[in-house]
């Protein structure tokens, strides 16, 4: 009470030097927002001053632990495009000598400015001018920016828009100015910038930097362009018919961006002579009625740039609609992307879930049909497929059900008869040469084209009675990046640094350019390797990688990398021999929890050795064909409703391969001595004679 006394007069100077004199309590001013202390301040890059500021409300704000103080303001545009004042509000934090004063609302009802303003939209090759602007005030995006609405003339008819103004610049823009705009800039820039980030920088893309505006472009393209073709088509829409004479076909691309680009331009030659038009606003693809360009699905997972890959393919729909087919894989589910990376990739580019992306690509088609001469799928026949679309005459939108389609997605051919259970789980079957053939011949048709596998030389033929399967993987060394240094990934992708450890694959890709109106026998069947496809597209970009360019004496040897960043780290690890990749996978799994005791039995362990054995014993690289089993079987856990039991038996599976194939190899050693003794005795034989 003392202490209370002794502070009276100096508190009453105060509260009258203030202008609180009314105040009753000795201690208001000591606990209450008493009085302004942001005029005079700066908010943002100095655009507006805090002047005339009052105390209206007493009592704090109170944010988590903090408390604040709410005043009153006017501030001043200093731009040339505001010439009035408008009165804020604003917050500072409570009893701070070191403050900073922010504003609690932005100033958008102040008159709106956007009228007389134009905006120019390439889609459409004119200017907006925008007119009867109102102000909508409130914010759209950002703290710096605030909406109207305005009238502005779009196809002879007076349209209503959302528009953004710039607080600190006064411009006007439209907010969502449309699928075609945004599918011009998602074409330009993933055409010829992406590649250009080095790992790491995937981020500095300027479509990456506003998710909003991906989510925009796919909600318009989902309503305005894939599910009109899919309603279009017949039955439940899983399947499309082909009328294009000339027919580009690309296999799996598996997030190359590189591999995406290379074919592009590839293809862009081999038709160069044909007059073919051009898609305006890009410098890779041809949008022409003779051209259909046939994509065979895994368009994403174990490559570092899957949204991207996706993003460009459905740009090119947005702006080519009958230019493209684009069918699902197996590789288009969030069951599979969370396992093989696009879920991972999603969340760390764009902090995006997968259902995004899903919403749209849930509509694409499964199959595509030329009438009478071909069929394109992923992946190929199932059981369920053979029985529900035999003599259908290749119309089989409508007898496809979704869960009918998933399964071809997963199918693969083997070159006997029947059907043999796959290494990609239960439910999953190959189909033989009998069971293609019974087919084709139903519907009136005489090839597959297919993807899903993995092909050394990019491609395959299975060739029976007139009738073929082809099978078209495109992705050039496979699960490898862009920039390499040596035979080693520069860097690895940040959100799965295990997954790209490892060189790639070493296969080539393959792509297959068909005339329908010719025989088979005339198609181009074109082939790419990875450095091949990287010169390519580091050519047409730009791109370097730490600096230099790919190009330079046809080296891949690079420098070192800048590792400032921790994004750009670089695994110090050699190539792992399949032991070791085995190995290492084994561990990971354990690691997250998937452990238990499991057994395959005598039986089933005798069938798989026998199986592998058949398979590695053709095999030109062995070593090639028994890394692609081990894939194949850790596919099989989609398919599991026992995951970790399933797991355990994979894991011995991949056991089993591994002795399979080193029980080959050692035999191909013992062979080896053999020749070279024999060699050797020839040789002193000869001498001695």
């Amino acid at each position: 009470m003392a202490l209370v006394l002794l502070l009276l007069p100096v508190v009453n100077a105060l509260r009258e030097r203030h202008g609180f004199a009314e105040a009753d309590d000795a201690s208001f001013c000591l606990r209450k927002c008493c009085r302004p202390k942001c005029n005079d301040r700066d908010f943002g890059a100095k655009q507006f001053r805090f002047q005339n500021c009052t105390v209206k409300v007493n009592e704090p704000i109170y944010r988590g632990d903090k408390r604040f103080c709410e005043e009153t303001c006017t501030i001043s545009f200093n731009t040339s495009f505001y010439n009035e004042v408008t009165e804020v509000k604003a917050w500072r934090e409570s009893g701070m000598d070191d403050y900073q004063c922010y504003l609690l609302e932005k100033p958008c009802h102040v008159t709106p400015t956007c009228s007389g303003q134009t905006y120019e939209l390439r889609a459409w090759k004119g200017v907006w001018q925008f007119q009867n602007c109102s102000s909508r005030g409130g914010d759209t995006e950002s703290a710096k920016t605030c909406a109207e609405t305005c009238t502005v003339l779009h196809t002879n008819e007076p349209k209503k828009v959302l528009v953004k103004r710039d607080l600190l610049s006064g411009l006007c823009r439209i907010q969502d100015p449309g699928l075609k705009e945004y599918a011009v800039d998602f074409v330009e820039q993933l055409e010829k910038t992406a590649l250009t980030l080095p790992t790491g920088r995937y981020r500095e893309l300027p479509l990456v930097k506003q998710p909003s505006t991906i989510k925009r472009f796919l909600s318009h393209l989902e309503e305005e362009v894939i599910v009109p073709e899919k309603l279009a088509a017949e039955g439940r829409g899983f399947s499309r018919e082909i009328t294009a004479r000339h027919l580009a076909i690309i296999g799996d691309l598996h997030g190359q961006l590189f591999n995406l680009i290379a074919w592009l331009i590839y293809i862009k030659e081999q038709y160069q002579d044909k007059g073919f038009s051009e898609l305006e606003g890009s410098s890779l693809l041809i949008c022409d009625p003779q051209l259909k360009y046939v994509f065979l699905g895994d368009y994403v997972d174990r490559g570092e740039r899957g949204l991207e890959v996706l993003l460009l393919l459905l740009a090119y729909k947005a702006r080519c609609p009958e230019g493209l087919v684009l069918l699902q894989g197996n590789h288009e589910s969030p069951e599979v992307w969370d396992n093989y990376g696009f879920k991972a990739e999603l969340w760390y580019k764009v902090k995006m879930v997968p259902y995004t992306f899903r919403d749209v690509v849930r509509h694409l088609p499964y199959v595509a049909v030329v009438p009478g001469k071909y069929m394109f799928v992923h992946g190929g026949l199932s059981p369920q497929f053979v029985k529900k679309c035999s003599g259908k005459a290749g119309r089989f939108g409508a007898c496809l059900d979704e869960a009918t389609a998933i399964s071809v997605t997963w199918a693969d051919p083997h070159e006997g008869r029947g059907w043999v259970q796959s290494p990609r789980g239960r439910g999953v079957y190959k189909f033989g040469v009998d069971i293609a053939k019974a087919f084709l011949d139903s519907n009136n048709l005489h090839a597959i084209w297919r993807g899903h596998e993995q092909m050394e030389e990019g491609s395959s033929n299975i060739t029976f009675d007139d009738h073929y399967v082809f099978t078209i993987f495109s992705s050039a060394d496979y699960v490898g990046v862009f920039c390499l240094q040596g035979r080693r990934p520069l860097a690895a992708p940040p959100w799965d640094r295990r997954m790209f450890a490892g060189p790639g694959q070493n296969n080539a890709g393959g792509c297959m350019l068909v005339d329908s109106q010719q025989n088979l026998s005339s198609s181009t069947l074109l082939q790419l390797s990875g450095d091949q496809a990287r010169q390519l597209a580091a050519q047409f970009t730009g791109a370097k990688c730490a600096g230099r360019s790919l190009l330079e004496e046809g080296s891949q040897v690079l420098e070192s990398p800048d590792l400032e960043s921790p994004d750009l780290e670089s695994p110090d690890l050699e190539s792992p021999d399949l032991e070791s990749s085995i190995q290492e996978n084994h561990e990971r799994l354990v690691s997250s929890g998937h452990n238990t005791s499991c057994s395959l039995g005598e039986a089933e362990t005798n069938s798989l050795k026998e199986e592998v054995r058949k398979i590695l014993i053709t095999a030109k690289n062995r070593e090639f064909e028994a890394r692609k089993l081990i894939d194949l079987q850790g596919e099989a856990l989609i398919h599991s409703d026992q995951e970790a039991v399933q797991i355990c038996k994979a894991m011995k599976r991949d056991r089993v391969t591994l002795e399979v194939y080193k029980e080959l190899r050692g035999a191909d050693q013992e062979v080896l001595d053999i020749d070279i003794n024999t060699r050797e005795h020839e040789l002193e034989a000869h001498s001695d004679g």
